[in-house]
């Protein structure tokens, strides 16, 4: 209650976060009456967050209070980094704060949401977080539509802006609004491809298919690098497996790595992955990306789609994409457009290559369909060069900073084990690009691709909507 008095008290108000706690306070304190006097989100870092939130900005804590003192800063983070974030307000002479009890607040929000039931033929998709229509779970909603009538499911959609391409019988709600949480709690069948944040909880009643991201033997991941990630991730981790009733694996690697380092020991589905079913007929994504984006038929699609970095630099996506179109051209005899494709981590971060020599294509939902339209594929660490690999065209590594990711990641297969084409430099990237040879390419991906126990034939998809109906009608 004391809390809840100096809010109402306060005539400026600023929430200090912008993530899974911080959408909770503020719908919370906009629940009170007081959305009009929250006047922006604080970050202590901008990297990797978003220029606005529910149509307020953010900005970073030094910036806000150099210019207005007179307010009062609501605390909305996680527990494991309250004590950093008062450690900062401290610094910049701030005292005027409430720390909100993050558990606490969250358990009551969900006690109002839970007063409505759990609707048995609802499903809640999710893809990267809001971004669009993509990924495994993209593919699994296509197969439901198709087989089992889009009368008898209502499917629900989350995304985080109005300019994604959902079909028109699917319906879309906006991430971390007040609706995105009663559909979430009321959905028998929840579907994702990442980790669900601190801010979702999850009801007896409710099924929760986790179809996962990841496909290849790349960066390792989850508990293979607990030791070098913030412990906010693995508690995220191990909670969201907790939730998870089914994975979905597409290889035996997979499903051996989920018991190994995933902290689950429920049900696997070894299905194949649904987005990989695309590579089994590539001619549809190949219309569609070229139409968008207006690509003639006479033109090879070059792709670049580096991963993200942990400290979300740019350093390394230097791509000298002008030199390096002249050589893919030189070599293959052709006339091609280059694409670069941000990874959804890094939807915030502009690359700083040559303007107007490449077309962007972050903002294509389906990243599927770009792999599978693409005719040469440039990635550095992804395990994108896996998935592409199904089509059996090239694929170039640019990898500037090996060293380095090295250190902060490590691999599951040596790099130097890969099959494709590798180089650290723009200019060993050009020579590795003259000096392909497709038939010692073929041989040796193939080889690769044998060790790892795809369980992919096209009809993955199937599989997982076979079991989603099983659990609806269970």
């Amino acid at each position: 209650m004391e809390q809840i008095e100096k809010i109402y008290e306060a005539e400026r108000i600023v929430i200090y976060g912008a993530g899974a706690v911080a959408n909770i306070a503020y719908l919370y304190i906009s629940r009170l009456g007081l959305a009009e006097r929250m006047t922006a989100f604080a970050v202590s870092d901008m990297r990797g967050n978003p220029e606005s939130k529910n149509g307020l900005p953010v900005m970073r804590a030094e910036q806000i209070l150099s210019s207005d003192r007179h307010l009062l800063i609501v605390v909305a983070v996680q527990r494991s980094t309250q004590d950093a974030v008062l450690a900062g307000l401290t610094d910049l002479g701030c005292d005027a704060y409430l720390v909100l009890d993050p558990d606490r607040l969250i358990d009551s929000f969900y006690e109002t949401l839970y007063e409505s039931p759990v609707v048995k033929n609802k499903l809640f998709f999710m893809n990267y977080n809001g971004c669009g229509y993509g990924c495994n779970p993209k593919y699994i909603a296509e197969c439901l539509r198709k087989r089992y009538g889009k009368d008898d499911l209502d499917i629900v959609w989350g995304i985080d802006s109005d300019e994604h391409m959902i079909p028109d019988d699917i319906r879309t709600v906006r991430t971390g609004t007040y609706r995105y949480y009663q559909e979430i709690a009321t959905a028998h069948i929840w579907v994702d491809n990442v980790r669900k944040q601190f801010d979702i909880r999850k009801r007896e009643g409710q099924f929760y298919i986790q179809t996962w991201h990841g496909a290849a033997p790349m960066k390792k991941v989850e508990g293979d690098i607990s030791d070098k990630v913030p412990e906010s991730h693995i508690s995220a981790s191990k909670r969201d497996s907790e939730m998870a009733d089914l994975f979905l694996s597409g290889s035996r690697f997979y499903s051996d790595l989920y018991r190994k380092a995933f902290w689950y020991d429920g049900e696997i589905l070894e299905s194949g992955l649904p987005r990989q079913d695309i590579f089994w007929d590539t001619g549809y994504a190949k219309k569609q990306v070229r139409g968008y984006y207006h690509i003639a038929e006479d033109r090879r699609i070059v792709l670049y789609a580096p991963t993200f970095r942990d400290d979300l630099s740019t350093d390394a996506y230097d791509l000298d994409i002008p030199a390096v179109k002249e050589a893919i051209e030189r070599k293959f005899s052709c006339q091609c457009v280059m694409c670069v494709s941000r990874h959804p981590n890094n939807r915030y971060i502009r690359y700083h290559l040559a303007p107007h020599s490449y077309t962007d294509v972050s903002g294509y939902d389906d990243f599927e369909e770009l792999l599978a339209a693409a005719d040469i594929l440039i990635t550095d660490f992804s395990g994108c060069a896996y998935d592409f690999s199904l089509t059996g065209n090239p694929v170039f590594l640019y990898q500037k900073d090996h060293q380095e990711m090295a250190a902060q990641r490590d691999f599951y297969v040596p790099m130097e084990d890969m099959p494709y084409p590798r180089a650290g430099t723009n200019e060993g990237l050009i020579k590795s690009i003259s000096d392909f040879d497709r038939s010692s390419y073929t041989e040796n991906l193939k080889s690769f691709m044998d060790r790892f126990g795809s369980f992919d034939d096209g009809h993955a998809s199937e599989r997982v909507c076979e079991r989603i109906m099983r659990a609806l009608n269970g």
